[in-house]
């Protein structure tokens, strides 16, 4: 009797430690490497800020590849070097969430990226997607994630919706950044996927005050925007578009203006001219089925550039990211450049 329990015992801790193994391989396989679960990190508590609930701040172990934590619910991907805490504030009378991914230790003076998450998505399925941890770590930047009101942004002003204010929202968002943490208000910059992309372009128009430079990836212009975008500085602005893109067409449906049409809009605001601009092939540095093509305006009366890239059998997606959604339903996810990186780099060259 007693060696039969002594054999199921040791099945059961078999089972378990199986279970153990077959769990860490598959989040070695989804994230790459070696990872740490949130059961490892050690929660601090930020200062509470006037009015802003401030969640815990999550840090990076130093000697993990990559830690998978759990904030506000959904799961984020931290590197060494790295932290994370969540913010919950009401605008408008509608309570909203912002995820901070920052250095650590944390920096001051540090340029900041706004980045706005696709229709439907999440501020931790956008930080994961882009791979903002790596260059939090490496470039010493912080990365600002709000979510949108029921995962959409207003990005449209023809068609607007008040109670959300996601405008005001953003300048509140930048302001208390700016603020409690010490960031350079000099390098704000924003960028988003999709409808975030279409919101950051918003931005460029009615915050050109607080930004220096905007990014949108499988995004193109809105007519309402267009014709409302009056007035501001014009500001640098960097596009990413895939051309068998079949949510966002590559020649534009209904008031979605094409991509070309979109780059001579802004190129136009910036004061660039379209006869100046120099087209350049990347490499093709995979067998993805897809290559890239740089447009750079480069005479800008303004001094600000209106470049894009064109990703030729690229679907909606972030290039550099994974393939979120298959490609009958998205197209394909060009892995020959890295949309985080280009922007971050074309960033850089920029202060307000």
């Amino acid at each position: 009797m007693k060696n039969a329990i002594g054999r199921w015992t040791a099945f059961a801790l078999l089972g378990v430690f199986s279970c153990a193994v077959y769990a860490s391989n598959l989040l070695t396989e989804l994230y790459g490497g070696v990872v740490s679960t949130v059961s490892d990190v050690v929660g601090t508590v930020t200062d509470p800020l006037a009015g802003v609930l401030v969640g815990a701040t999550q840090i990076a172990p130093k000697f993990v590849q990559r830690t998978v934590i759990r904030i506000q619910g959904r799961t984020l991907e931290l590197v060494p070097g790295t932290a994370a805490f969540d913010l919950t504030l009401t605008h408008n009378g509608i309570s909203r969430t912002i995820i901070v991914v920052r250095p650590e230790p944390a920096t001051t003076l540090a340029p900041a990226v706004l980045m706005l998450h696709g229709n439907g998505g999440t501020p931790q399925n956008q930080a994961n997607l882009a791979g903002i941890a790596s260059f939090v770590a490496s470039r010493g930047i912080w990365v600002l994630l709000p979510s949108a009101v029921d995962g959409v942004w207003d990005d449209d002003p023809a068609n607007s919706d008040s109670r959300k204010d996601d405008v005001g929202f953003v300048a509140r968002v930048i302001d208390l950044a700016v603020a409690a943490y010490g960031l350079d208000a000099d390098r704000i910059y924003a960028a988003g996927l999709s409808n975030g992309g279409f919101m950051s372009q918003r931005l460029n128009c009615e915050l050109s005050d607080k930004l220096a430079a905007v990014g949108a990836v499988s995004a193109a212009l809105r007519n309402g925007l267009a014709n409302a975008c009056v007035g501001g500085q014009p500001r640098p602005i960097a596009l990413v578009v895939g051309t068998t893109d079949p949510i966002v067409p590559y020649g534009g449906i209904g008031n979605i203006r094409s991509a070309d049409n979109t780059l001579a809009f802004w190129a136009q605001r910036n004061g660039c001219s379209s006869s100046a601009a120099v087209v350049t092939d990347l490499p093709d540095l995979t067998a993805d089925g897809t290559t890239v093509q740089l447009t750079v305006n480069q005479t800008c009366s303004s001094g600000k550039n209106a470049v894009r890239y064109t990703v030729n059998g690229g679907g909606h997606a972030w290039p550099g990211g994974w393939q979120y959604l298959p490609v009958p339903i998205i197209g394909t996810t060009s892995t020959d450049i890295d949309a985080t990186r280009l922007l971050l780099d074309f960033f850089a060259a920029y202060t307000r």
